[in-house]
């Protein structure tokens, strides 16, 4: 008997696309998600918005120029770095340079990404860095 079973990239692609629902931007919504190598656990999510406890409005539509905290930020700042296992992170658009950055410093091996950011140079950064980016093919 053959299961039709998604294959996880679909799936974790599909959750950072629900997470990205969060935000109040309206003009860019994106989800992130960190989950293990083996994709058994899920060690975070984040979305673009506002510092905790802040009034969630972008101060500007223009790009770059939202006021918002990148949703592969938050992410980060969410994830348990004591889990010692492969991370691999899910986001909606390819990141920014400082998010780039950030990604490698926290030790993040592998990025799968959706649609591309203005900007490439993110990617630069981290194929730069030796982590694995890939772009999610899959349409759903």
């Amino acid at each position: 008997m053959k299961h039709n079973r998604p294959p996880w990239p679909e799936i974790w692609m599909q959750f950072a696309h629900s997470i990205s629902r969060r935000s109040v931007d309206p003009r860019s919504k994106v989800g992130a998600v960190i989950v293990t190598g083996d994709n058994t656990q899920v060690l975070s999510v984040g979305y673009n918005g506002d510092h905790k406890g802040g009034p969630n409005v972008v101060e500007s539509v223009n790009p770059g120029e939202s006021g918002l905290i990148h949703a592969e930020i938050n992410a980060l700042l969410k994830c348990d770095y004591n889990c010692l296992k492969k991370k691999i992170m899910y986001v909606t658009t390819s990141p920014c340079s400082l998010c780039a950055k950030a990604i490698v410093n926290a030790g993040i091996s592998e990025v799968v990404y959706d649609n591309d950011y203005r900007c490439s140079k993110g990617l630069q950064i981290l194929q730069e860095a030796r982590v694995k980016v890939a772009r999610h093919e899959d349409n759903y």
